[in-house]
């Protein structure tokens, strides 16, 4: 049984991110951010279905590397439509973006092509995704920012706190921003399969029964210049 917050204690949040595709303007035209928001009990609620779907489906690997939004099988399909519910009852909020790079670039996006900047690149479009969740969802003081680890030196690292934390836009503070990797942090392994999913939807590759899936699961923004 989940013990409630005691007097004076503010419930946790996090927002898990990932991306997919390439940061710079080479590689897949396409690049997308998804953020699955949601609440300490909440996290608590998809845990324990994720501990009973890899029981009952033997499940060992990451999922990520069983590519469950690439076709719906019967197992791909019972996980997202759980997500679905969670999310058609608030328990979930998830936000995502993404860019087309020819019309981006067009658009005057900043720091896609220039050499060495893939890191303010992926620093602007996190800034992005977040001020799009933020029209939609508020968080608490106690809110951590998870996002799937890229290669990042320390001072670029310290570049993205200050760069978040001076965002007015973003507001409360988040407690901890912290970078992971998904070998060991499951609600990241859901978002790369939502980021999967949005994948097929915005390539034209998506079922009328995926597009309605990823309808339910997030909102879609496509972001089209540099300044919002």
């Amino acid at each position: 049984m989940e013990m409630p917050p005691t007097a004076g204690e503010v419930p946790r949040e996090f927002i898990f991110v990932d991306e997919s595709g390439d940061p710079g303007l080479i590689g897949n035209p396409v690049y997308l951010l998804i953020g699955m928001h949601l609440s300490e009990s909440a996290l608590a609620h998809l845990a324990r279905h994720l501990t009973s779907f890899r029981y009952h489906h033997e499940v060992v690997k990451e999922l990520k590397a069983q590519r469950w939004a690439e076709k719906l099988a019967p197992q791909s399909r019972h996980l997202l439509e759980f997500l679905a519910d969670m999310t058609d009852a608030k328990e979930i909020i998830s936000t995502g973006i993404w860019l087309r790079k020819t019309k981006y670039q067009a658009g005057g996006g900043p720091h896609l092509s220039k050499p060495g900047e893939t890191w303010k690149f992926r620093h602007f479009q996190l800034r992005m995704l977040l001020e799009q969740h933020a029209k939609r969802a508020v968080w608490c003081a106690e809110t951590d920012l998870v996002v799937d680890r890229w290669k990042m030196s320390q001072e670029q690292r310290q570049n993205l706190e200050i760069y978040l934390r001076g965002n007015y836009r973003l507001r409360p503070v988040f407690s901890s921003i912290t970078f992971v990797d998904s070998l060991y942090c499951e609600p990241i392994q859901v978002v790369d399969i939502y980021t999967r999913l949005a994948r097929r939807v915005i390539e034209g590759k998506g079922t009328v029964e995926e597009r309605a899936l990823a309808a339910r699961l997030w909102s879609s923004t496509e972001i089209v210049k540099g300044v919002y």
